[in-house]
């Protein structure tokens, strides 16, 4: 399967070609592939936002928003049980352990360290951090001596990730299963929300309850990538106020890192 060009017509015959595949209907495997072929189309048309009327939108991103979460689930699994077979040996990181699919993902949030002052930080919270909490794995490698608690809300998921960084030799990662918009983020200097996270400005106003959260970043969606996830900077809490920074746009642009300052 190949799609050329981002032309309107083009990216609406995509769109249909992957909803006509039926990958609701597909199994793990086949699925896999599928999507995977899914994302990296839809990386290379970073005009599709802009070809659909608000109807098609919210139609495709139902299907598209549904598909990539049960993507996700199945890719992280997938990546937990390879980096736990690996366990500890040796490495001076677990970015070293990781390649392909599962390198990117750990380096995604690489520009937190610009973006967040960890100076006076020392508790850390992560909203949606899933079976392979890469996010978490990579601020752990690179801020080692601050403590972190993962969300989220299937146990399952919580089980596994407890489990990896206990064979991991990791002592300051804890995992909670509890939905971010119950929990209490008191005493916590910096939250992260996840892009797949929802509702996200429940969980980011649950957050803005504890002052003592001075820092928070949102994984949001670019506009091609909002097929994908929720977005919410032009819905924040009014306790938030979100970067300058505009959105970024371009070929495989699907989601940064927004930060949010208090008001």
């Amino acid at each position: 399967m190949e799609i050329v060009g981002s032309t309107v017509q083009s990216s609406l015959a995509f769109l249909r070609q992957y909803r006509d595949e039926r990958p609701t209907e597909l199994d793990d495997d086949r699925f896999v592939t599928l999507h995977a072929w899914f994302l990296r189309q839809l990386s290379t048309i970073d005009t599709l936002a802009d070809c659909l009327n608000p109807s098609e939108h919210t139609s495709y991103r139902g299907l598209c928003s549904r598909c990539h979460k049960r993507y996700l689930a199945i890719v992280e699994r997938e990546a937990n049980k390879k980096l736990l077979a690996i366990g500890r040996n040796g490495a001076r990181s677990t970015g070293e352990n990781l390649t392909g699919r599962d390198r990117r993902a750990y380096d995604r949030v690489r520009d937190l360290k610009t973006l967040v002052d960890f100076r006076n930080c020392k508790d850390v919270a992560m909203v949606g951090s899933g079976a392979f909490p890469s996010a978490l794995l990579w601020l752990r490698d690179n801020f080692p001596l601050l403590r972190y608690v993962g969300l989220d809300i299937d146990p399952d998921c919580v089980k596994m990730a407890t489990e990896l960084v206990s064979a991991l030799g990791i002592d300051n990662i804890r995992f909670e299963p509890i939905d971010g918009r119950e929990y209490d983020f008191g005493g916590f200097d910096f939250a992260y929300v996840a892009n797949h996270v929802v509702p996200k400005r429940a969980v980011l106003a649950q957050i803005a309850r504890s002052t003592s959260v001075r820092q928070v970043v949102v994984r949001e969606p670019t506009p091609v990538g909002a097929l994908l996830a929720e977005t919410v900077r032009d819905d924040l809490p009014t306790v938030f106020v979100a970067d300058a920074a505009d959105a970024p746009r371009g070929i495989g642009q699907m989601s940064y890192d927004l930060l949010l300052r208090r008001a």
